[in-house]
């Protein structure tokens, strides 16, 4: 059984930068406007990352402000992208090293998505996943940091957060989704979803490690059924 629900969660009293730009980009369409240099050193950054090479021609006459939807976002959840996730962990890692405190990556996944998707396609999937997403938005906190991992596997990153205040969040997600109409396609769906929780530092040390635990737990959830969390810890 998974932990019952705790009284509060840590509060950090801020807006994550990351969750603050998200917002923007999924509410205005844009980033507030960044000095020359800044969005210079951006572009060069993004130029020399290989899955642009494809869109190379588009870009090159895109406008600034949907080269970054079109690099920071995934285009179905209009969540970070797996790219933008895997640096964002690092400097959370890095302030997490340094200022001594936990960060949190919880991975969730709707139960049945494959069979909602063989059943009702693409089409319908997607919008599961889209509607998820959005729950996820007006669910976690202003510095939690939401994300698509991969295929159908969200990610919320928790900072200055340890299992035990993920958790607490964990029990919302999971109670509350089930009382949501989940909708983005003009049809209705109710879901439960399986998450799984790693910390640094006890579950791991690096990014990757965080990760491959916080699957291992999210897969754990999903034998037992779904509708749960799971917490990993790793022998250190």
């Amino acid at each position: 059984m998974a932990p019952g629900p705790r009284e509060e969660l840590p509060s950090m009293g801020r807006e994550s930068i990351f969750r603050k730009k998200l917002n923007q980009l999924r509410t205005d369409g844009h980033l507030n406007a960044l000095p020359t240099s800044d969005s210079a050193r951006r572009t060069r950054e993004l130029e020399k990352s290989n899955y642009l090479d494809n869109l190379h021609n588009t870009l090159v006459n895109t406008d600034p402000v949907e080269m970054d939807r079109l690099t920071l976002l995934d285009q179905v959840t209009e969540l970070y992208n797996h790219k933008s996730i895997v640096r964002i962990i690092k400097d959370e890692l890095k302030r997490s090293r340094r200022y001594k405190y936990g960060t949190t990556v919880l991975m969730l996944r709707v139960d049945g998505f494959d069979e909602i998707a063989g059943k009702f396609g693409h089409l319908a999937s997607n919008g599961v996943l889209k509607g998820t997403a959005n729950f996820l938005m007006n669910t976690i906190r202003d510095v939690d940091i939401p994300g698509r991992y991969d295929g159908n596997t969200l990610v919320v990153i928790c900072p200055q957060t340890d299992l035990a205040g993920a958790s607490v969040l964990a029990e919302r997600i999971r109670t509350k989704i089930y009382s949501e109409r989940i909708s983005d396609i003009g049809q209705n769906w109710s879901v439960t979803v399986s998450q799984g929780l790693a910390a640094y530092p006890v579950s791991g040390q690096k990014e990757d490690e965080l990760f491959r635990s916080a699957l291992n737990a999210l897969t754990d959830a999903m034998r037992r059924g779904g509708n749960t969390y799971s917490l990993s810890e790793l022998e250190q």
